[in-house]
């Protein structure tokens, strides 16, 4: 029996890790969609979280893209839904939140109308909408991933952390909260370069993805290291704020693959006929 809502979770991610082209990891902060089906074709959105006003609320909106497009390529008829999207993952700052929202859209897709993907055409329709595949990668398997890692496929996390490390993330409070931004010279952010130029022993400062936010990886000093970017931008008279995430050794298709496996449990058992799906159960 097909199902008629749904809730997905997709974690954050941090392309350009530590400075190294090519190199994501996934984040603890998450974007959490929950979708139900309607049967007039129209759409409604809440969205709760940062930046909400960069956050088409209809058909425009990324996780309704994504979605529309896996059923196109299947044929299957759109009937429309509502959606509840909640995030603490900051839009259009370089913390993954396009590459979150394509998954959630696709496995939300899936999920509602028995489309069968595998983790192969997830990824091919995935990039579509979304051209840095280190982070769909990281954002769906957890930990850190690579393009060289990338035909590794379902191996296990690479280069995992101490327990108690933090990435430490500056974001400045830039104007152009109203537009998404393609790269870090789109941003042009007053105070951006002297942010990434900061010297303190010990850290490492990086453009997360395509910026504006930095981030900061440091241990005992990471409270000076925060202190001195922020105060890169102050000096061009940019506010900005800090936060702080851990990494998770787990990504979107074991969060989901256990909500599903409780879901199917307090329903006393799997439909027999049900499609196979792209998240293991």
């Amino acid at each position: 029996m097909k199902e008629q809502s749904v809730q997905i979770r997709v974690p954050a991610s941090v392309g350009n890790f530590a400075g190294v082209a090519g190199s994501t990891v996934a984040l603890e902060g998450s974007l959490n969609v929950k979708a139900t089906l309607r049967a007039d074709g129209q759409v409604s959105i809440r969205y709760f979280g940062e930046n909400g006003e960069r956050v088409p609320r209809g058909r425009s909106n990324l996780v309704v893209r994504a979605m529309e497009s896996a059923l196109k390529l299947k044929a299957v008829e759109w009937t429309g839904a509502d959606f509840e999207i909640y995030s603490s993952v900051p839009v259009g700052v370089g913390l993954g939140s396009s590459a979150a929202a394509v998954l959630a859209g696709l496995i939300v897709a899936d999920r509602l109308f028995e489309l069968g993907f595998d983790e192969k055409s997830l990824f091919e329709l995935a990039a579509v909408h979304e051209s840095r595949s280190e982070n769909l990668q990281a954002a769906w398997f957890g930990g850190l991933r690579s393009a060289a890692t990338e035909a590794e496929g379902d191996a296990a996390p690479q280069g995992w952390f101490p327990e108690k490390f933090m990435l430490n993330v500056v974001i400045p409070h830039f104007h152009r909260l109203d537009t998404p931004f393609a790269s870090a010279a789109d941003k042009n952010v007053p105070g951006l370069a002297d942010a990434l130029g900061v010297g303190v022993a010990g850290a490492g400062v990086f453009l997360c993805g395509s910026g504006p936010a930095v981030g900061i990886i440091a241990e005992d000093l990471a409270p000076e290291a925060v202190r001195a970017v922020q105060d890169g931008f102050a000096r061009h008279g940019l506010e900005s704020r800090h936060v702080a995430f851990r990494p998770s050794r787990t990504g979107a298709r074991d969060w989901n693959a256990a909500r599903e496996a409780a879901r199917s449990r307090a329903a006393g058992g799997t439909e027999p006929h049900r499609k196979p799906s792209l998240i293991p159960v």
